[in-house]
C-alpha cells in the first residue's frame, strides 16, 4: 500500500509542475539592450543618464546627476488557450504603476585619480502571475458498474506565481588612460517570490454506488504554496574602450549571486477520498507545512558585448549577452518530516516530492538600438532585442517537485520614444512592446476526460500560450 501511496503523489505532483517573463533574463527595460533607458548600455552613446549597466561608462558623466526612471503604466496579458481542457483557457492580466530605477552620480575631482561615483536603488518586478478556472457540468466520469450514468462533476483550479527583486548598486568608474576605462559595480540583491498551485475534481457517485451513506464523493485534490525571501550579492566588472571618435565597445562580466541568507516556507495538502481503481477502493492523505527552510535561489554568470557607432545626428547600437547554464538545483528542500498520514515513519522520503526546483540552459540574446537627433532639444530613441527562455522544456532533468518558473518561451522587445532636452534636465518617454508564444505548453491537468485510471485529472496534452506586454516609460534626469 505505501507504494501505491508513493505512486499517488508521483501522479498529483509531476502534472501540476509549473513550467511565464520568469524564465528569460532580458524581460527588465533596464539591462545591456534597454537602449532607451537611461545609461542602460555597455559601450557608449552619449546618454545623460547616472547609473550606466557598465559602470566604466560612468567616466563620461560631467556633473553630478540624479536619475528617477519607471513605467507609470504597464499592461501584461498572459493566455494559455485551453490550458485545462477544450474552452478552458488559463488568463491572467492586470495593470500596474513600478518605479524601476532611482540613481545619483558624483564624479571625484582628483589631479592623478579622477574617477566618479554613483549608487541607485532598481526595482524589478518579474512577474505577477494569477489564473483561476473551474468546469461544473454532467459529465460520465466513474466506472458504470458501480455509478452508472453522468455524474455531476466540478473540476477547479487555481495557480499564481510572484517575483520581486530589488537590488542596491554602489559602482565606480576610473580612465585608465585617454582611450580606456574601466568599473567596478558591487549590488546587493533581495529576491523574493511566492508559488501557487491549487486544484480540486469532484464527482458524485450516483445512488447504485457501493456505499452511497459514507462515501457519495470522489475526490481529488492538491495546493501546494512556497515562498522564500534571500538576500545576496554579485559584482559586475566593466571595460570601454574609444577605438576612434566615432567606435566604442564595452564589455562587462556581471558573476553569479554569492547568497548571504534566506529562509522559505512551503505548505502542501493531498487528498484522495473514494476513488475505486481496479475495484479497490482507495483513500489517502498527505499533510504538511515546514517554515524556517534554506533557499538555495541562484542566477548565473554573464558576459555582454557592447558596440556604438557614433555619427552627426545620432547613434547605432549592438549588444549581446550570454548567460552561462544552471544545473538542476532545490531553491527550497523540504526538510524529511511526516508527509502522509497516519505517519508509520517510513514515508518521510516523500516529502522529495514538495521541493521547489529550477534548472537552467545557456541563452545567447542580442539588441539593436539607434537614436536620430531632430534638433538639440530632441533626441528620437528605438530598439529591439529578443529575450529568449532558459527554460530547458522536455529535455530538463527535473523529475520530482516544483519548478520555479511558469512560461517557457521566447519573447521579444521593442522599445520607441523621444527624449526633450532641457538646460538643466532631460525628459525620455516612450512606449515599451513585448511579445511571446509557444504551441507546444505543457498542460498542468486537462478536464476534457477525468476518470479513475488518470485520478480524475484527465490526461494531460500541450495547449497554446501567448503573453503581451506593454507600458509607458517615463525617465527624468536632473544635472545640478
Amino acid at each position: 500500500m505505501r507504494n501505491l501511496y508513493l505512486s499517488l503523489i508521483v501522479v498529483l505532483a509531476l502534472p501540476a509542475q509549473l513550467s511565464a517573463q520568469d524564465a528569460n533574463y532580458w524581460s527588465s527595460s533596464y539591462g545591456p539592450a534597454g537602449f532607451f533607458m537611461p545609461g542602460s548600455v555597455i559601450a557608449q552613446n552619449r546618454d545623460t543618464g547616472v547609473m550606466f549597466y557598465n559602470p566604466a561608462l560612468l567616466v563620461n558623466t560631467q556633473g553630478s546627476t540624479t536619475s528617477l526612471s519607471g513605467t507609470i503604466y504597464q499592461w501584461q496579458s498572459i493566455l494559455f488557450k485551453n490550458g485545462l481542457g477544450t474552452g478552458l483557457n488559463l488568463r491572467s492580466s492586470g495593470t500596474s504603476i513600478v518605479p524601476m530605477v532611482a540613481s545619483h552620480a558624483v564624479p571625484i575631482i582628483k589631479k592623478r585619480l579622477p574617477f566618479t561615483l554613483a549608487y541607485a536603488i532598481v526595482h524589478t518586478p518579474i512577474i505577477d502571475y494569477s489564473v483561476t478556472q473551474q468546469k461544473d457540468v454532467l459529465q460520465d466520469v466513474l466506472d458504470n458498474s458501480y455509478s452508472p450514468g453522468t455524474e455531476t462533476y466540478i473540476g477547479q483550479y487555481k495557480a499564481a506565481n510572484r517575483i520581486d527583486q530589488t537590488s542596491l548598486q554602489l559602482a565606480a568608474g576610473m580612465r585608465l588612460g585617454k582611450k580606456i576605462a574601466v568599473g567596478v559595480t558591487a549590488e546587493g540583491i533581495l529576491q523574493k517570490q511566492s508559488v501557487t498551485v491549487d486544484f480540486t475534481s469532484r464527482t458524485m457517485m450516483n445512488p447504485a454506488g457501493p456505499d452511497t451513506i459514507l462515501a457519495p464523493i470522489t475526490t481529488v485534490s492538491e495546493d501546494y504554496t512556497a515562498s522564500y525571501r534571500q538576500m545576496g550579492v554579485r559584482a559586475k566588472v566593466g571595460m570601454a574602450w574609444e577605438l576612434s571618435d566615432n567606435h566604442h565597445a564595452g564589455l562587462l562580466v556581471t558573476t553569479p549571486v554569492l547568497r548571504l541568507g534566506g529562509k522559505g516556507t512551503v505548505v502542501s495538502n493531498l487528498e484522495v477520498s473514494n476513488l475505486y481503481l481496479a475495484g479497490t477502493g482507495i483513500n489517502l492523505l498527505a499533510s504538511t507545512r515546514q517554515t524556517g527552510l534554506r533557499s538555495g535561489w541562484k542566477n548565473p554568470l554573464s558576459i555582454a558585448l557592447g558596440y556604438t557607432y557614433l555619427h552627426k545626428r545620432g547613434q547605432i547600437y549592438i549588444v549581446a549577452e550570454y548567460f552561462a547554464p544552471v544545473k538542476a538545483y532545490d531553491v527550497l528542500t523540504p526538510k524529511p518530516a511526516a508527509f502522509i498520514r497516519p505517519d508509520t515513519g517510513s514515508n518521510n522520503a516523500s516529502a522529495g516530492f514538495l521541493r521547489l526546483s529550477d534548472e537552467r540552459r545557456g541563452v545567447l540574446n542580442a539588441g539593436v538600438g539607434a537614436s536620430y537627433r531632430m534638433s538639440n532639444a530632441v533626441m528620437l530613441f528605438a530598439s529591439l532585442r529578443t529575450d529568449f527562455t532558459y527554460d530547458k522544456g522536455e529535455g530538463r532533468s527535473l523529475t520530482e517537485g516544483y519548478n520555479i518558473n511558469v512560461t517557457d518561451w521566447n519573447l521579444y522587445h521593442a522599445q520607441v520614444g523621444v527624449n526633450l532636452r532641457h538646460r538643466r534636465y532631460n525628459i525620455r518617454t516612450g512606449l515599451m512592446l513585448a511579445y511571446g508564444s509557444t504551441n507546444d505548453y505543457p498542460q498542468s491537468i486537462n478536464l476534457d476526460h477525468p476518470d479513475e485510471s488518470n485520478f480524475l485529472l484527465g490526461d494531460a496534452g500541450l495547449s497554446k500560450g501567448r503573453t503581451l506586454h506593454a507600458g509607458l516609460l517615463v525617465s527624468y534626469i536632473h544635472n545640478f
